[in-house]
């Protein structure tokens, strides 16, 4: 339900407050690409554990995070049984407060290890109550541009680390990543009220109204109040058990796992975390740190285009472009790859692999890298959706945890150009399955989108 007497400003820093929590997320996501070269170097004065690594600390250290993420989501489910999503989320902030903290100090590397699995934790629990939250204060006509912001500001928390990670100290890199979950404590905190649905369901009347004239920045709320409070009473009648016997509950149950499966398989968390690695591995003449700073930048800009798009063409056309290029993009890069093994001479196309992870990246973030999340934040009853997509992201992390773990011995059985193969038929179904499958909800009401699943 819209209300549209005036421009609602507020409604857009609500958002921006909640997604600071997501930036902060961000900031972890990409944390190993600058640091591991750190933790690799033989001078002390760099790398506060006084020696390298190990091939197999590296890894762990990295697996730390996506393990930290799957460990995020059965923790939502009880903090979703407790509070409502406004504590929640101000209560995942927390492992990432520790997590750089403890960053300050650590000189072995059990402390990193612990630090990542606190930031998984921290990222997985705030990705599993951010989309609902911000799906569920939006207004229909800015829910799909509302519910993208996420992307932005997590591709910015990354884009941090890419710019600032390489030219500090782990300690002092630390307290940098230490203001975002400040300002978000704050911002969110002090300023953003509860979600009206979570009040409703505890018929809290009076507050949900007081909730929804904030959000909306005006007095006149009692259509929408009832729209709500209707939604509420008929999505009671939803139980977990209907999310399998229940017709549509089950087939967007079914496309919301597809859509995760096709966002981790299409190959960006083994990007993410060794885009450094791959352009040492290229022989480009381009120093590695600034060709993830320009990556960084590029998945910025398409996060912005996208966010422009998403309540404008929609988010299966999104979808279906992002999916399409990163097809391409990868197969461009495996093929540079098995040409440079079978030593063929490439330095005449040696840019060839920084033009293909920055055409993936940005068509990653143009569709896959959030879509998904606002499509679970809009195709479940309210009562349902905290367990919907706490499956959903148990899922997606699995999925993440683990392609970063294999990546490393995939690399080894088939090559980079084997691997980055298999990334590029991933995608290309899921081209195939975006158009068949995959419905439209630009615009709609949760009950439009209830009604068109059940068909």
């Amino acid at each position: 339900m819209d209300s549209k007497s005036r421009p609602n400003f507020y409604i857009y820093f609500a958002a921006f407050s909640t997604t600071m929590a997501i930036f902060a997320g961000g900031q972890c996501f990409t944390w190993s690409s600058p640091m591991l070269p750190k933790l690799n170097s033989e001078d002390s004065d760099i790398n506060p554990i006084g020696r390298p690594v190990t091939v197999t600390e590296s890894s762990f250290i990295v697996s730390a995070f996506n393990l930290g993420l799957l460990m995020g989501t059965p923790i939502s489910v009880v903090l979703s049984k407790l509070l409502t999503k406004k504590p929640c989320l101000l209560l995942s902030i927390g492992p990432i407060l520790i997590a750089h903290a403890l960053l300050l100090f650590a000189n072995q590397v059990t402390y990193f290890f612990i630090a990542r699995l606190l930031m998984g934790i921290s990222t997985g629990t705030m990705w599993c109550f951010s989309p609902t939250f911000i799906a569920e204060i939006a207004e229909d006509r800015n829910r799909g541009i509302l519910g993208a912001l996420a992307g932005i500001m997590s591709t910015a928390g990354s884009l941090l680390t890419y710019i600032v990670g390489p030219y500090t100290s782990v300690k002092y890199f630390s307290v940098i990543n230490l203001v975002p979950a400040v300002i978000f404590l704050v911002s969110f905190g002090f300023f953003v009220p509860e979600d009206p649905y979570d009040l409703l369901q505890r018929n809290k009347i009076s507050e949900a109204e007081v909730s929804l004239k904030k959000l909306r920045n005006n007095s006149k709320v009692e259509k929408e109040l009832d729209y709500i409070r209707n939604c509420v009473n008929s999505d009671n009648e939803k139980r977990f058990i209907d999310l399998f016997k229940e017709r549509g509950l089950r087939k967007a149950m079914g496309i919301c796992i597809i859509l995760m499966f096709i966002q981790q398989l299409c190959g960006v968390t083994a990007v993410i975390s060794y885009t450094q690695t791959i352009f040492d591995l290229s022989g480009t003449t381009i120093p590695s740190d600034l060709s993830a700073i320009a990556t960084g930048i590029i998945s910025l800009i398409a996060n912005i285009v996208s966010s422009i798009l998403v309540d404008r063409s929609g988010r299966k056309i999104l979808l279906i472009t992002s999916c399409c290029f990163t097809s391409i993009s990868m197969f461009t890069l495996a093929t540079y790859f098995y040409l440079l093994t079978s030593n063929v001479d490439v330095s005449s196309v040696f840019w060839l692999p920084i033009v293909s992870l920055m055409v993936f990246m940005f068509f990653f973030n143009f569709g896959l890298a959030v879509i998904p999340w606002v499509i679970v934040g809009e195709m479940f009853p309210s009562t349902v959706k905290p367990l919907a997509v706490t499956m959903s992201g148990f899922f997606n992390f699995g999925l993440s945890l683990t392609v970063n773990v294999f990546f490393p011995y995939l690399m080894a059985l088939v090559g980079l150009s084997g691997t980055f193969y298999i990334f590029a038929f991933v995608t290309f179904l899921a081209v195939i399955f975006c158009y068949f499958k995959l419905p439209e909800t630009k615009g709609k009401t949760f009950k439009e989108i209830e009604m068109m699943l059940s068909k």
